[in-house]
């Protein structure tokens, strides 16, 4: 009755893979298989001769590969990327589906997509099993209209580091209250609040967001007031502003 989420990674598919067909060659392409200097190039080979029939890979298989005699993609887990922290979670996860899906039947063989997921309603979902992709985006970008996110607004994060604990939410809530002095409810600002990963290599972080359609008329003024607060605090607070930042977390 309790669902225990275990993390299983490529090394773990690997192994499992190899206990169901061992008589199959399993070929796994990640980061780690292929960091020695022509590992890649020498997995990929083997893979399209055929010797290695089961492939494991991140996103690194995703796109730019052509495997012409591979019929069957299965994509696990793929509720933790519907859901992400992101504001792009669900369009990026559209677009890796989409994209590692068109790696089966590429030649002659029909091929078969099946994903793992507790929310086969998911708008996303629904959207790419009927192969239409061009509601869905349609769908997405009306929401973020409504919230008024990227493209309707510019994005920036303001993030916030320091090895002690209280020090990055005081600079980032002293930014707010003169972001509101100084502009008003004209820019719409979230946060600021810790990060998703609040403690990393020792430092807590926090973060804020701030959307505007103007944002390159205040990016200097920012930078003057996060300057001048980094000055007035006693505790070191490295701060860091990111416009159009590629992810939001």
């Amino acid at each position: 009755p309790h669902v225990v989420l275990l993390g299983q990674g490529t090394e773990r598919v690997e192994q499992a893979l190899v206990g169901l067909f061992p008589q199959t060659q399993v070929a796994r392409i990640d980061r780690d298989s292929t960091r020695r200097r022509g590992a890649l190039e020498a997995e990929l080979a083997r893979i399209r001769s055929g010797e290695s029939q089961l492939i494991v890979g991140t996103q690194m298989l995703a796109k730019g590969h052509d495997f012409p005699k591979l019929t069957l993609v299965v994509v696990l887990e793929i509720d933790a990327g519907l859901f992400g922290a992101d504001f792009r979670a669900a369009e990026h996860s559209a677009q890796r589906l989409w994209q590692v899906a068109g790696r089966a039947g590429r030649d002659q063989l029909p091929g078969t997509v099946m994903v793992q997921t507790h929310v086969p309603e998911h708008p996303v979902l629904q959207a790419l099993r009927q192969g239409e992709y061009q509601p869905l985006a349609e769908q997405l970008l009306q929401e973020r209209l409504d919230s008024g996110f990227p493209p309707y607004n510019r994005l920036v994060a303001v993030r916030a580091e320091s090895t002690h604990a209280e020090a990055p939410m005081e600079v980032l809530n002293a930014l707010y209250d003169a972001v509101y002095c100084r502009v008003g409810p004209e820019l719409i600002v979230l946060g600021p609040a810790p990060s998703l990963m609040e403690r990393r290599a020792g430092k807590y972080r926090a973060q804020m967001l701030i959307l505007s359609e103007r944002i390159g008329q205040r990016q200097q003024w920012l930078a003057q007031q996060l300057q001048w607060m980094q000055s007035q605090t006693q505790r070191r607070v490295r701060i860091s502003i990111d416009v159009d930042p590629t992810d939001s977390i």
